[in-house]
């Protein structure tokens, strides 16, 4: 198999090299025009990526800044797009779910590649570092995602890979800015040019050179530069509806990451693993949901280094305080499960502690509080997903509505 590999390494957030071959990404080059029945899009910078896709800064016809999610060759994008045509036939569009605004189709030497356009969605993680000192819009953010999934629910529609690194900020003022100063606010691209250690089979399958992506959040926080940004309240929205399916429809198997999988879908992974697993449900999604959450007002995962194994189920299990019936045979033929203390008790030690590390005497959030919000996501953790609570139940939990930062 032939593996290509540059001269000049680049970070982490840069994606690999050997993405760039036929069925995978499209080379792109900053200053790019792609033209699409009557609309123009030029590429200004790059915003990230993920598995099957980048994503980067565009400016359209209309001089509206957009995002442009160019999908690898080899993926199959008709799938999220017949989802979000699905969600605009049935009026009102959710406000906390991301919307299309178009998608088009662009041939490159590495194949055939749907484009979809999105507004621009800030990171959610640079939205909380940012604001994190007075822990401010968290509990609101924590509400729009349950609303956004709750929507999703009530349209038929599995989300399926619900975490934070697919959950955007709105920025409904970044149009009031000009070119010039959003992009000179970054001054020059950090950019590795692309020199092969050895000669590719196809050269013009590479981009020209690799480009780390920019967090928008970072230029609009800046209260002097805009005062209506820095203060009005921040809005979540729930993205990548790639991997979403119809509910009672549809059965592809779960991809949903370790660290916020439900543990009904998880037991598969672990227990079968050639199999080609479970489907994503509502109540897995609220699983999810839950360690979202979590994540969003402590700053760390509910479940640290998650990978499909003994030591995930033996996590969830200790903060559920109990073993599913179904899991019985498996857990007692497991040394290291079947030796472990799963009770009620044990449960109740674990969030005690847990709570111990987000509160600080004097200070936000107060105990009362975090209490409260622990035995929402309990309720929503329950092991048994048929006693899990519904989001559009979760949305209307009283902690929501609670006065100030969490």
């Amino acid at each position: 198999m032939f593996r290509l590999s540059i001269i000049w390494r680049v970070d982490d957030d840069v994606e690999r090299i050997e993405h760039y071959t036929s069925g995978g990404f499209h080379p792109i080059n900053i200053g790019d025009i792609f033209f699409f029945a009557r609309q123009k899009y030029r590429i200004l910078h790059k915003l990230g990526r993920g598995a099957f896709s980048t994503v980067w800064l565009a400016r359209s016809r209309s001089e509206q800044f957009v995002a442009l999610k160019i999908c690898s060759a080899d993926s199959d994008p008709t799938h999220e797009i017949d989802i979000f045509e699905r969600l605009a036939r049935h009026p009102p569009v959710p406000e906390n779910v991301v919307k299309l605004l178009d998608h088009f189709t662009l041939q490159g030497p590495n194949g055939t590649h749907t484009v979809l356009v999105h507004d621009v969605l800030g990171s959610l993680s640079d939205a909380i570092d940012t604001f994190r000192p007075g822990r401010k819009h968290v509990r609101k953010l924590c509400r729009d995602i349950t609303m956004g999934l709750a929507a999703l629910h009530e349209q038929g529609i599995v989300h399926g890979d619900l975490h934070s690194g697919n959950v955007g900020i709105a920025l409904p003022t970044l149009n009031n800015h000009s070119l010039a100063n959003l992009l000179d606010h970054y001054n020059q691209p950090d950019a590795t040019v692309v020199l092969p250690t050895k000669d590719p089979e196809n050269p013009g399958a590479l981009p020209h050179y690799l480009v780390s992506p920019i967090s928008v959040i970072d230029y609009l926080a800046e209260k002097e530069k805009d005062p209506p940004f820095f203060d009005m309240p921040l809005q979540a929205q729930i993205m990548d509806l790639g991997n979403a399916i119809i509910a009672d429809e549809q059965a592809f198997p779960a991809c949903t990451p370790a660290a916020v999988c439900a543990p009904e879908i998880m037991f598969g992974r672990v227990v079968h693993p050639e199999e080609s697993g479970s489907p994503s449900t509502r109540a897995s999604d609220v699983w999810s949901l839950a360690c979202t959450i979590y994540e969003i007002v402590s700053g760390a995962s509910l479940f640290h280094f998650a990978s499909p194994n003994n030591t995930l189920l033996g996590k969830m299990a200790t903060i559920c305080g109990e073993i599913p019936d179904e899991w019985r045979s498996y857990w007692e033929s497991q040394d290291k499960l079947r030796n472990m203390d799963i009770s009620p008790e044990v449960a109740e030690a674990e969030w005690k502690l847990r709570l111990s590390f987000l509160i600080e005497p004097g200070s936000m959030p107060t105990e009362d509080d975090i209490k409260e919000l622990f035995a929402m996501l309990r309720s929503m953790l329950a092991i048994d997903p048929a006693r899990r609570p519904s989001a559009a139940e979760v949305a209307k939990h009283p902690w929501f509505e609670r006065e100030g930062p969490v």
